[in-house]
């Protein structure tokens, strides 16, 4: 690209051209081959900017660059340098960045989701309790998946023993799979603000409804108080580093 190439393309960008100046530059471009591709490749450039994730931020990086970058070149053992090679330089640092944004997986610029971190731990509740036959069957149907026959039953079995923490919480998690998550939040609550061994589990699952909700800042919170030598400890790390900053 030529320096008055890039000048004209610039100003046209940047809406520095006045009526009579556009209508010519606009007839340039159908007369002139190699000035219509520098402009394809710039309006590209800025169509990218537009539409993609992180533009704003892209759009900052790219400016500070190029500020810097002429800055230096302001100084008296930088005033040799062409100008066609410092707009390569910039164009050529701004091109990496774009090719690095669109090389990124899609997941990277997007919130995580419940589906991410829904990896439950097997229902195992036999050792416990005295009716095993009814034991064995909410364990199978958790385990299977089948979540709408298993909180039916977990439900029918708090009726009875409403002080299972256990059956509790996996009768959250089932309300949960089945997108009933204020119930699962008002099952798991009282369990993750009290003492007991299921605090933990509790937070880290409130923490999952919560994030289903897309309410960051409340899923923050219940990780925030999950302790380092916790089982879900390291999985809540995880997902606190791909919370959306509000």
């Amino acid at each position: 690209m030529t320096d008055d190439y890039s000048k004209k393309i610039e100003k046209y960008f940047n809406n520095e051209l006045d009526e009579a100046e556009r209508t010519a530059f606009d007839q340039e471009l159908a007369e002139d081959a190699k000035l219509a591709k520098s402009f394809a490749q710039r309006k590209q450039m800025e169509d990218f900017l537009a539409v993609r994730p992180g533009r704003e931020q892209l759009k900052a990086e790219i400016a500070e660059l190029g500020d810097s970058f002429f800055s230096a070149a302001a100084e008296p053992t930088a005033k040799t340098i062409p100008l066609r090679r410092r707009l390569y330089w910039i164009a050529g640092a701004a091109a990496a960045a774009i090719i690095l944004l669109l090389l990124l997986p899609p997941w990277l610029n997007s919130p995580p989701s419940y589906q991410q971190f829904a990896d439950h731990r097997p229902l195992s509740m036999q050792e416990r309790g005295t009716d095993q036959e009814n034991l064995r069957q909410i364990e199978t149907a958790f385990n299977a998946k089948n979540y709408s026959s298993a909180l039916l039953l977990l439900e029918e079995h708090l009726q009875v023993q409403p002080d299972d923490q256990q059956a509790q919480i996996y009768a959250s998690i089932a309300a949960l799979e089945l997108d009933q998550t204020d119930k699962a939040i008002a099952g798991l609550t009282p369990i993750g603000t009290g003492q007991s061994i299921y605090k933990a589990t509790a937070q880290w699952y409130l923490a999952l409804a919560y994030l289903k909700q897309e309410n960051y800042e409340q899923s923050r919170a219940a990780l925030s108080s999950i302790p380092a030598e916790n089982y879900w400890y390291t999985k809540a790390q995880e997902l606190l580093k791909k919370l959306p900053q509000e």
